[in-house]
């Protein structure tokens, strides 16, 4: 009676296991399929419209990626606007390029960024957005004082990041919201506006030059 009840016991806890796992993976391949869909373009106007950007607005995709949030948003800027897509991986420098040109877009400039620097021209931004890179961030430092060099004075800096579940941690996603106004503020930016729930797995931070 004893091992039966052992054993009973035994497959509940792998059952639940098995569920929760299958469940999560539904999740992530769920937020996944709409952050690169229908979710991005709705980001995309959000965040638009959050900077202010309008057509003749140079802003600047620090860790662009694939390119997709930068398409969307070049598109918005019209051809006299502009906007710089960084990344430090050939690979994805390449991917932007491709994703420009087969969008259309001709004022995405790729530029290629290191561990210290955006390589942002001084002075060259009305708004600059960090969309889940921050947590990436070697030397947040650095990186912080590129920002303030490369955004005009008033201008904004967004930085979109993971809420941070503790599961994250172990697969080295998400930054805490307050770590990063402590970094920023110490850059010499003033917090503008908190938003908690950017979406269902992110927060958004907005400084001020």
């Amino acid at each position: 009676m004893i091992r039966w009840m052992v054993s009973k016991r035994g497959r509940l806890l792998l059952f639940t296991a098995g569920a929760i796992i299958l469940l999560t993976g539904a999740a992530v391949l769920g937020i996944s399929w709409w952050s690169r869909g229908p979710g991005l373009d709705a980001e995309a106007n959000r965040l638009a419209s959050l900077l202010e950007l309008r057509p003749g607005t140079t802003v600047a995709d620090i860790g662009a990626g694939q390119g997709r949030m930068a398409v969307r948003l070049a598109q918005r800027l019209g051809p006299s606007g502009r906007l710089y897509a960084t990344e430090i991986e050939a690979g994805k420098l390449a991917a932007i390029r491709n994703a420009a040109a087969a969008a259309g877009v001709t004022n995405v400039v790729v530029i290629e960024g290191d561990e210290r620097s955006t390589r942002l021209p001084d002075a060259c931004c009305d708004a600059i957005y960090l969309r889940r890179v921050y947590h990436h961030l070697g030397d947040a430092a650095a990186i912080n004082n590129s920002l303030r060099s490369a955004l005009r004075p008033g201008g904004r800096l967004a930085v979109i990041d993971f809420l941070s579940p503790r599961w994250m941690f172990f697969l080295h996603h998400g930054v805490p919201a307050s770590v990063v106004i402590e970094q920023v503020t110490a850059g010499g930016f003033i917090l503008e506006r908190r938003i908690e729930r950017w979406s269902l797995v992110d927060y958004c931070l907005v400084f001020r030059k």
